[in-house]
């Protein structure tokens, strides 16, 4: 599964569990009204690269991305 840069910030601006790394606390909000918004600015993309809600493959899925 492709992870970079440009396939990231797709599925994270379409994540509606999106949490930019600055909000914390799982305040999840609308990804798209972010400015930086990309997987690894998320809090639940782990150290180990992998989203703990294992949302990302999903949305790459679903979205032929």
């Amino acid at each position: 599964m492709k992870k970079d840069s440009g396939t990231m910030k797709e599925v994270a601006e379409r994540c509606t569990r999106f949490d930019s790394c600055c909000h914390g606390s799982c305040g999840c909000h609308n990804s798209s009204k972010e400015e930086s918004v990309s997987c690894i600015n998320c809090s639940h993309y782990n150290p180990e690269n992998v989203c703990d809600l294992d949302l990302y493959r999903e949305i790459v899925e679903n979205h032929n991305l």
